[in-house]
Order: C-alpha cells, then structure tokens, then sequence
C-alpha cells in the first residue's frame, strides 16, 4: 500500500512539471511559474528516496532555464530581465532542497547521535547487568559460606557436647572400675580367706589326726585320704575357676571359637536359658588382644541378660573373615531405654564394652527397645603384625 501512495506521488509530481512547463511556454517572463517549480521540489520531500528532492530540483531547473528560450517575451523587454527572472526561480527551487539537506544532514546527525546513546545504554545496562549478576553471586557464596558455618559450628558444638559427654563416661567410668576393682579385691580375699583358707585347715586338720591315729587301722586311714583327695580335687576346681575369670586359659589353648563354645555351654548348664550359637571359623588365629576383647564382652553380655534381661532365648554369632571379625549377641528379654540409662548412669558394663571396642580400634552397636530385647553388635578390623591368640 506504500508502495502504491509513493508510486502516485511520484506521478503526480511529474505530471504537475509537465503541467507547470507547458503553462510557463504561454507566460511571459516565468517568475510565477519558477515559484511553482519550488512546490514541486517541496511534494518531492514526501518521497522514501533521500535523492528525490535533488534529482526534481534539477529537472525543474533545466525545465524553468528551458523556458527562456522557448516562453514568449514582451516587446521592449530586454532578455537579461526573463534571465534573472529564471535566477529567482532557481531560488525558491532550490532553498527548500537546500533546507532539506541540512533538515536530512541534521536528522542524521541525531540518529547517529540516538544510536551511539543506544549502543552506550545497551553496554551500560550489561555492565549493570555483569555486576549485578556477580554481586548476586557473590551474595549466594556469602549465604552458603555463612550456612556451612552454621553447620560447622552445629557440627563442632555437637562433637564438643559429645566429647565432654564421652570425658563425663570415662570419669564415671574410671570411678566405677576403681570401685568394682576394690570389690573384685574384697571378695577375692573373702573367697581365699572364708572359703579356701577354710577348707585347706580342715584339711591339715584331717591329716593331723590321721598321722596321730594307729597305723595298723588301715581302712580308716584310706577313708581319711579319700576325703582328703576329694577335697583337694574340689579346691583345685574352685581356683581354676577363680582363676579362669581373670584370664581364660582355653583362649590361648584352644582358641576363641571354642572358648566361647566353652563359656555358652557354662552359662546354659548354670542359668538353663538356651543359646543358639552361629560362627564361622578363622582362616588364621585371631590377634590375642582382639580374641580377649570379645570374649570379655560376650562374658558381660550373658552376665546382663541373667541380672537385667531375664530372656528365655539368646542368639550369638561370631563371624570370622579375611580382613574382618565380628560378633553379635541377641536376646528376647525386657529390653531397656537408653536415654534414661544415660541419664541414671547405672551402665558401667555397656562403657567397659564400648571401651574395649574403642581401643581394638573397632566399632560398637547397641539396639534395645523396653519388652523387644537387645541386640549387640561389634565388629573389629583385623591387622597384620599383632600377637596372635
């Protein structure tokens, strides 16, 4: 449609210059005409191209000097006055091309300008937006950084509460093995004194009487070393026995897998409670500080089960692998609350075992719900170059 409007512009204005020249033919002098030309350069500015404008005022200059020639003159009027008639014509012909250029020379001039001001607002606003940009991201690292060290300092408030709770453990734990150490120590001695000194002056006491009795009652002083014998028997059962809970020699002879086999068929004989026994033997002997430190928490988990547990069934498993030992005691008994057996303290055991654990370099586990049971967990790492059992 812009097309068309520029296209009957176009004609129009030649028309108009084919009009205007045949008309300035029958005038005399043109001036009038010269001025219609500049009209005609004026409608030429309606034009997309920017040469319009000059190329119609150029046509309309040859077409307005044309007249000269070919217009008709006056009688008595000199040439030179049509001459610089023409000149005037020129004039209003050619000012408003001339006013065009500096009105096209001044629009340039500011698209220039509008369009260095767009490119410098467009860097400008890139530049905002690259700040911008990086202080958001700058932000964000600050936000993280701040909330991983409220994480830390939630990390390390809780290893420093859990290491002073592990300091308060130890002390009381430390107190309580002194205490149940003086114990061991009193009822040693009241063993060795009350029952053992006991039985071995009854004893000496027998033999006195048999060596002053008459040497020819023959069966009465076999009957007397019958006695005797039998009691010595018993007393050597009763140190072995002493002996064996501070240190179980079957660990040295005969190895973890049977010592335990040994004490589980102990307990069951003395306390009548069943126990399922699972194991997998070791390829090669286990370290002897590894072997002691299972075989002791075993001993205090059995002795828990008949003072606290009162469970009818208990499960035990030793599992031996290449680079891993671990064992696993399980019973059905009444179970207890953990946290308010922390907060009672009444849990020297559990700390010895977790102790024993600890300096074998291995981890402990422990699960137990009050009426759903027990379930102890330790697992050891097996090293090379240790002392084997």
């Amino acid at each position: 449609m812009a097309v068309d409007a520029n296209q009957r512009l176009l004609l129009a204005i030649i028309g108009l210059g084919i009009a205007l020249f045949c008309l300035d033919l029958y005038l005399p002098l043109g001036i009038g005409n010269g001025v219609l030309y500049g009209g005609l350069v004026i409608l030429s500015f309606l034009l997309p191209n920017r040469t319009g404008p000059v190329i119609t005022a150029a046509i309309c200059s040859v077409l307005a000097m044309a007249d000269v020639i070919l217009s008709p003159t006056l009688d008595g009027v000199p040439l030179w006055m049509g001459v610089t008639n023409r000149l005037f014509s020129l004039t209003a012909i050619w000012l408003p091309v001339l006013f065009f250029l500096h009105q096209r020379r001044a629009e340039d001039t500011l698209q220039r300008a509008h369009d260095d001001l767009e490119i410098r607002v467009r860097q400008r606003t890139q530049e905002l937006a690259d700040v911008n940009h990086a202080l958001v991201e700058e932000i964000a690292e600050r936000i993280e950084t701040e909330r991983s060290l409220r994480n830390s300092e939630a990390v390390l408030q809780a290893n420093q509460q859990e290491l002073r709770q592990s300091r308060e453990e130890l002390r009381a734990l430390a107190g309580q093995l002194l205490t149940a150490q003086e114990e061991d120590r009193r009822r040693i001695s009241r063993d060795l004194h009350d029952d053992i000194n006991q039985r071995l002056a009854m004893l000496s006491m027998d033999l006195r009487q048999a060596e002053k009795g008459e040497s020819s009652d023959a069966h009465s002083l076999r009957s007397t070393i019958c006695l005797v014998s039998d009691r010595l028997t018993a007393i050597s059962d009763d140190v072995r026995q002493m002996a064996y809970r501070f240190h179980p020699s079957i660990l040295d002879d005969l190895g973890l897998v049977k010592a335990i086999r040994r004490q589980i068929d102990d307990f069951t004989a003395r306390t009548g409670i069943k126990i399922a026994y699972v194991h997998r033997d070791p390829t090669t002997a286990l370290p002897a500080e590894i072997a002691i430190c299972l075989y002791r928490i075993l001993q205090e988990s059995l002795s828990n089960i008949v003072r606290h547990a009162h469970a009818s069934q208990v499960e035990v498993e030793l599992i031996c692998e290449d680079d891993l030992v671990s064992l696993s005691v399980h019973d059905n008994g009444k179970g207890f609350d953990r946290a308010q057996l922390s907060q009672t303290g009444a849990h020297l055991g559990l700390l010895s075992m977790k102790e024993r654990v600890r300096l074998a370099k291995g981890r402990f586990g422990i699960n137990s719900t009050p009426s759903q049971g027990t379930h102890i967990h330790v697992e050891i790492p097996l090293t090379t170059g240790a002392p084997r059992a």
